[in-house]
């Protein structure tokens, strides 16, 4: 599966567009990213295990709730968006 990356969130991943991993569910994957870019994780998520309300998670384009235990399968392609506020 892929990480895909856009917008703000670019400068914690070095730039990087796609990152591949090797994960059975969304969180293995999520971890494996937060091993290799742990700036990303408090971004992320609010306590161990729940996304903070400002992220959203598309698995293929169709939006992740909160169930990080969604099977993930090679090909797949994973969003992660942070909400854009101002006033």
């Amino acid at each position: 599966m892929n990480f895909v990356f856009s917008g703000t969130l670019l400068r914690y991943v070095q730039y990087r567009r796609d990152i591949g991993y090797d994960g059975g569910t969304l969180a293995q994957a999520l971890r494996f990213l937060f091993d290799d870019y742990p700036e990303l994780e408090p971004l992320l998520m609010d306590t161990p295990g729940a996304l903070r309300r400002t992220v959203r998670i598309a698995v293929n384009n169709e939006v992740v709730r909160s169930d990080l235990s969604r099977p993930l399968a090679s090909g797949d392609a994973v969003q992660i968006m942070t909400a854009i506020s101002g006033g």
